[in-house]
């Protein structure tokens, strides 16, 4: 079976690598390598959880002291993946057995290299011997969220299609579909998430994760996914499943969540899609769609923040609809400081 490297970004979190790790090491095809790109402020602590996670294991450890940056951590990890293919998974993805090898499966199948990403199937339970080891209950809020996630999105694909569905579907026509993915259980998808996201890692490699997307970097794992779906297949194989323990915290303040909502996506979406596409014409009413369900969740102070920093966002999508192709990360970098300064 072909081989591969482990990439895990993370920052301040041993809690989720102490959950995480031990599953990618119970793995029945174990990684040749796995690479921890930390920008924790003491790294000490998430060292400690993976080297114990991996005592005994036959896998050789990288720790990475890294810039603060989720898609810098990955292109930080990136230069050091030496197999053919590697895994991105984030550092709160708890595995369920035989994710590796059913995505790895995908690629040896895949003679003719027209598949340049795999990704895992989300579970909506954890996997089993995972529970008694929580100190974290996930609120009931995130639990209904992941209940209803299904219904939810088939809604809004009739009524306020998401700009990066319809891309990436655009993306479909690249290359044939093999005859072989439904007899394995692999659909092609519009992108992949950042949950466990594999490439072909020449491909990877030469493309990286794009840098303007600071920070949280949200949407990264979406640009990396059209950026390979330009000329290769993105796939999702059903048997590799893992379940998103949302661990606590968040990830910034009000406004700069609600802001970078909208204008992430605005920004990934004029990255790939044409002037005039119908992916385009997407991004607005979408944008007015996440404004009326922030709308709905302003209860909090954090979340009153947040539909100010969405309506801003909005107000600046426009300009960036509007741009050339060579000005968009420079007018996106400053549109997202001024919409989370309230400049």
């Amino acid at each position: 079976m072909i081989e591969y490297d482990l990439v895990i970004a993370t920052r301040n979190r041993p809690q989720a690598l102490a959950l995480s790790v031990p599953l990618l090491v119970q793995q029945s095809v174990l990684p040749k390598r796995l690479i921890i790109a930390d920008s924790s402020d003491d790294p000490a602590p998430a060292r400690r959880v993976v080297e114990e996670s991996c005592a005994g294991a036959k896998i050789e450890l990288l720790f990475l002291r890294c810039d603060r940056g989720l898609t810098r951590q990955r292109n930080a990890g990136l230069q050091h993946v030496q197999s053919p293919v590697v895994l991105f998974p984030d550092d709160d993805a708890l595995a369920f057995p035989g994710v590796a090898e059913a995505i790895l499966k995908v690629y040896d199948l895949d003679t003719a290299g027209d598949i340049g990403g795999v990704c895992s199937a989300w579970a909506h339970e954890l996997p089993s011997g995972v529970v008694e080891k929580l100190t974290y209950v996930m609120p009931r809020s995130d639990r209904l969220k992941l209940a209803i996630s299904r219904c939810r999105h088939l809604i809004e694909n009739r009524l306020f299609p998401n700009p990066f569905i319809v891309h990436g579907r655009a993306q479909w026509h690249v290359r044939p579909v093999p005859t072989w993915l439904s007899r394995e259980d692999v659909v092609q998808v519009e992108w992949m998430t950042g949950l466990c996201m594999s490439f072909r890692t020449e491909l990877i490699r030469r493309l990286r994760f794009d840098e303007t997307l600071e920070g949280y970097g949200l949407f990264e794992d979406v640009e990396a996914s059209f950026k390979i779906s330009h000329n290769h297949l993105i796939v999702g194989a059903n048997n590799a499943r893992l379940f998103h323990y949302r661990m606590p915290g968040r990830r910034g303040s009000g406004a700069e969540m609600g802001a970078t909502q909208i204008l992430n996506r605005a920004y990934v979406t004029c990255r790939h899609a044409p002037p005039g596409s119908r992916a385009r014409r997407a991004v607005m009413r979408y944008a007015w769609y996440k404004l009326l369900l922030y709308a709905l969740q302003s209860h909090s102070s954090f979340g009153r923040d947040r539909i100010r920093g969405a309506w801003r966002g909005l107000k600046a999508s426009r300009k960036l609809l509007q741009a050339s192709p060579d000005s968009l990360p420079d007018l996106y970098t400053e549109l997202l400081r001024q919409a989370i300064n309230h400049e």
